[in-house]
C-alpha cells in the first residue's frame, strides 16, 4: 500500500496540509504574491544592502538560501539550549539563596525567564537591528535565487 493515513496522528495532518498547499499553489490557486511583496519590502532594508555590493551571482544567492536554510534549525537549538542552561543556573542560584519550606521550584523558573524576557525586551535596541539585517540579507537572497 502506497501510504496509510492515520487520522490519529498529528503528523499525517501536518503533511496532509503541506501536500494540499502545494497542490494549490501548483495550479494557482493561492497565489504567493504576497510573500513576494514581503520579501520585497524585507530586502529593502538597508543593513543587508551592505553586504550585496560586490558582485553577487545567482549561484551564490542560491547557496546563501541552502546554507541559511540548513543551518538555522542546528543555530536555533543551540541559541535556546544556551538560554535553557542560563535559566536553569540562574533559577538553581535563585532557589538556593530564596527557597521557602514548601515552595514549589517551577516559582523560581518561572521568575527567571520572566527576568530574560524582560531583559531581552529592554535591550531589543541591541540586537533586533542585526536581526532585521541578516532577515534582509536572506530576502534578498532569495529574490537574487528566484530572478
Amino acid at each position: 500500500m502506497f501510504w496509510n493515513f492515520d487520522r490519529t496522528r498529528w503528523s499525517h495532518w501536518v503533511l496532509l496540509v503541506l501536500v494540499v498547499i502545494f497542490v494549490m499553489s501548483y495550479f494557482g490557486v493561492v497565489s504567493w504574491g504576497q510573500i513576494g511583496d514581503a520579501l520585497e519590502s524585507l530586502a529593502e532594508h538597508p543593513r543587508g544592502a551592505q553586504m550585496f555590493y560586490a558582485k553577487i551571482d545567482r549561484s551564490d544567492a542560491i547557496f546563501m538560501v541552502f546554507v541559511f536554510s540548513f543551518l538555522t534549525p542546528l543555530a536555533l537549538v543551540a541559541a535556546f539550549g544556551l538560554v535553557a542552561f542560563v535559566g536553569a543556573v540562574l533559577a538553581g542560584t535563585l532557589e538556593s539563596m530564596y527557597h521557602r519550606p514548601g515552595m514549589p521550584d517551577w516559582i523560581s523558573t518561572l521568575v527567571v525567564y520572566l527576568v530574560l524576557a524582560v531583559v531581552a525586551y529592554a535591550f531589543r535596541a541591541m540586537w533586533v537591528p542585526h536581526l532585521q539585517g541578516l532577515a534582509s540579507l536572506v530576502a534578498r537572497a532569495m529574490i537574487m535565487a528566484t530572478r
